[in-house]
């Protein structure tokens, strides 16, 4: 009749309605995801890049598919063959080769933190029927990490932050790496 309404939005095409001010937000979003996608892929390239380097000078054999630490700019890299670890900067493409003695242990660290949440279900106040909702207690594990403890006076910890689930798999990888 006057051409509103849910009868003319279903006529009208999805590029009908994007606004260019919603328009303009897909286009930030779609760029802010794809220098983000490249940043990482570049930085995975020249991590493997050095590995691979690292590799050819030295006559070893770094695994560039398990770096502890990556995407960070500093990683950890292990040969299991030669029992040989190294600790590598792509800031400066500098590394250092240790013995697996050098590092002495590990654990997966985290921290608790409390908080009081509604509860779904609710307590009765008096005999007029009145309720209240019920709060109880939580306490939340978060802020994952694998800490290292090393060989080196200078840096006796090495601290690598992660997922719960990364965490869990880094620590598993280095008892096989370091007992199997």
């Amino acid at each position: 009749m006057f051409g509103v309404g849910p009868a003319r939005l279903s006529q009208t095409s999805l590029w009908g309605l994007l606004t260019s001010e919603l328009m303009l937000y897909l286009l930030i979003s779609l760029a802010i995801f794809m220098l983000s996608f490249r940043f990482l892929a570049r930085l995975q390239a020249r991590c493997q890049a050095l590995v691979a380097k690292l590799n050819a000078q030295q006559g070893l054999s770094f695994d560039a598919g398990h770096l502890l630490g990556y995407p960070a700019p500093a990683f950890l890299v292990f040969d299991r063959q030669h029992r040989k670890l190294a600790v590598c900067s792509i800031v400066d493409e500098a590394w250092r080769i240790h013995d697996f003695s050098w590092l002495l242990g590990w654990r997966m660290t985290w921290r608790e933190v409390e908080s009081m949440e509604m509860n779904g279900g609710s307590r009765q106040v008096n005999a007029s029927g009145m309720s209240v909702p019920t709060f109880e207690r939580t306490v939340r594990a978060k802020d994952f990490a694998i800490e290292l403890q090393t060989a080196d006076p200078q840096r006796p910890l090495l601290s690598f932050p992660m997922s719960r689930r990364a965490a869990e798999t880094w620590c598993a990888r280095l008892n096989t790496l370091f007992n199997g």
